[in-house]
């Protein structure tokens, strides 16, 4: 598998495989051009996911999987969206959302009117836009215990 060596601003410079890459097909809304990116945890043991792109390395994003913090997420992925990152099966899907964090009352906030949702088998990606009257943009959070034993 060949490596690749690509500069991150969270990071530092970083050794990556092919394989680990997510493939954005249209980029990202707002960053059009950002085609190729990563999921790497913040830090061990940390819920958090950054999502880092290649194309540009100041350009990342703080993720969750919704299953960190709520168990009632659902949505429906339209037939353009499963076209578009190939998926045929429900277990091919994997979902985080972007966080915010605000700093001077220490909240943490997740956009669950736009997930990214990820085909985990071919590593493509597309973010999904939403009604916002079902899911807000900044959904205030916390983080559910992690329960011992769990991996």
């Amino acid at each position: 598998m060949a490596t690749r060596e690509v500069e991150t601003q969270e990071f530092g410079t970083i050794k990556i495989e092919e394989d680990e890459i997510i493939t954005f097909p249209r980029g990202l809304p707002g960053f059009d051009d950002a085609h190729e990116f990563i999921l790497k945890p913040l830090k061990k043991e940390s819920p958090f996911l950054i999502l880092q792109s290649l194309d540009y390395s100041e350009l990342a994003f703080v993720t969750l999987e919704p299953v960190s913090f709520t168990d009632s997420y659902e949505f429906e992925i339209n037939q353009a969206t499963q076209e578009l990152l190939e998926i045929e099966k429900e277990e091919e899907v994997g979902v985080v959302v972007i966080i915010n964090l605000e700093g001077e009352n220490n909240r943490i906030y997740a956009n669950l009117s736009a997930p990214v949702v990820i085909n985990v088998e071919k590593n493509l990606a597309r973010q999904v836009i939403l009604d916002q009257d079902h899911y807000p943009l900044r959904h205030p959070i916390e983080l559910k215990p992690i329960k011992e034993g769990s991996a």
